[in-house]
């Protein structure tokens, strides 16, 4: 059976491949970033300028971190202090130092 488009049977399939990427199964845009909590806020703030997962690769304690985002604000990062403050919590937690 071949399938054109704008028949029933495409259109239920289109549908359906749009529920399993949407609500269901949406793909991590960000596999290198560990769930946590700040997340969500770590990637808007920090990709209004670059790729949020520039960070994957560093590892600080959180001082270190706060010097990072610090240095972010200076350059123009837009967010709230009680922001900043999730997105170092967060890259603390998710990017410690090795031990």
């Amino acid at each position: 059976m071949r399938m054109r488009r704008g028949t029933p049977a495409a259109i239920a399939v289109s549908a359906l491949a749009a529920l399993t990427t949407s609500s269901f199964g949406q793909a991590d845009e960000h596999p290198s970033l560990p769930a946590g909590q700040g997340r969500d806020v770590m990637i808007r703030v920090c990709s209004q300028c670059h790729e949020p997962e520039k960070v994957a690769d560093q590892q600080f304690d959180r001082a270190g971190w706060k010097d990072v985002v610090d240095q972010m604000a200076s350059k123009g990062a837009q967010a709230s202090d009680a922001e900043f403050d999730q997105i170092v919590n967060y890259l603390a937690n998710a990017f410690p130092p090795s031990k």
